[in-house]
């Protein structure tokens, strides 16, 4: 009985699926081409709406050679997007890029991460980035007192459009390294 209930819960699936794949190719090339136009159009009015808010990748990679450069990170891994948003609890309409790594070294936790963001929303990423430092320091790091330190004197600066969030690594330097580069990089 269960068996016949499994195989008419997967015909019935199977059906839903075909069903929502069906429809005319003409009028699907001719949705198509609309949506195309549609994203070319909006596209457009996004670039001219947020020209003040043109992506400078370069400045960042820059800011975050210039800390890593004194605050190494082991074992890297690179923040992206899925990072941002589900780890770091960064809201992604507020960023415009960003740059940064992430020790994937569980003795550790060196971080390097710098955003440009939407103008007006400085205040709300740094909010942001202090709730996270706060989640590392009180429960992700519970157990590991080297850790906690670390985390609980994270450097979180912002400059004009630019956040930057440093956690020196474990073995790092002391934070007054980071701040020179820092203050540095961002001037």
């Amino acid at each position: 009985m269960k068996k016949m209930i499994s195989i008419l819960c997967a015909a019935t699936l199977a059906m839903a699926l075909l069903a929502g794949c069906g429809g005319s190719s003409s009028s699907a090339a001719s949705s198509s081409a609309a949506a195309s136009s549609e994203a070319a159009v909006s596209s457009e009015a996004a670039s001219s709406a947020e020209s003040s808010d043109a992506a400078d990748t370069a400045r960042l990679e820059a800011i975050v050679a210039a800390v890593e450069a004194v605050n190494e990170v082991s074992n890297p891994r690179v923040i992206d997007d899925f990072s941002l948003e589900n780890e770091m609890g960064l809201t992604p309409d507020n960023i415009v890029a960003f740059r940064g790594d992430v020790t994937n070294d569980q003795a550790d936790c060196a971080l390097v991460f710098a955003a440009q963001v939407k103008d007006g929303t400085a205040d709300a990423v740094k909010a942001e980035l202090e709730a996270y430092k706060e989640s590392m320091s009180s429960t992700l790091y519970a157990d590991f007192a080297d850790k906690v330190a670390k985390a609980q004197d994270a450097r979180i600066v912002v400059k004009n459009n630019v956040v930057v969030m440093v956690i020196a690594g474990v073995n790092g330097p002391d934070y007054s390294e980071i701040d020179t580069a820092i203050n540095g990089a961002l001037a």
